[in-house]
């Protein structure tokens, strides 16, 4: 019957052995492997050009950042070239210029917006807990290094030279 169907459509003799071997849907399998295997490539070829565009911004990021890693350490090794940055820098056309005189204040260019100070509107800083017996401070340096090892240094600073001392002494 095959063969007849394959008379038919006149195949030749490679399409009736695929036909043959694998039946009359290879060639829609085949077909749907193909097209998955096109699409399958068209991905990995635009996967390789939107590599190679980070690459390229990575490249151009990494030479302005050498260019300018070259720029500073031109102007932190060379004390002419940080001379005349820092007179720019702080002169009259910089970010921070700096008044030489009272006469300057009012000059264009400065700015002159007076500063208003208030007293009064700060917090209290806190304050120092008694020191304690010697006894009581390590216990209390344990416990605070169990909760908030960030704020032992306080309970440190509270605490009587010879406490510390005894303690390295006992230690060693």
């Amino acid at each position: 019957m095959q063969s007849a169907i394959a008379d038919y459509l006149h195949l030749n003799e490679e399409s009736r052995n695929v036909i043959d071997a694998y039946g009359w849907n290879s060639p829609a399998i085949l077909n749907n492997y193909a097209l998955q295997l096109e699409n399958m490539l068209d991905s990995a070829v635009a996967w390789g050009h939107k590599a190679q565009e980070v690459l390229d911004r990575y490249a151009e990021f990494s030479v302005n950042e050498h260019q300018e890693n070259l720029a500073y350490n031109e102007i932190l090794t060379n004390p002419d070239v940080l001379s005349d940055y820092t007179l720019k820098f702080f002169g009259p056309e910089g970010p921070y210029p700096v008044y030489e005189n009272e006469a300057e204040l009012g000059t264009f260019g400065y700015p002159t917006t007076p500063v208003q100070r208030v007293l009064g509107q700060f917090p209290a800083p806190p304050a120092a807990a008694a020191p304690q017996q010697p006894e009581n401070f390590w216990g209390s340096f344990k416990q605070q290094m169990d909760v908030d090892p960030s704020q032992a240094w306080r309970i440190l600073n509270q605490a009587q030279p010879q406490v510390v001392a005894n303690k390295l002494f006992v230690m060693e």
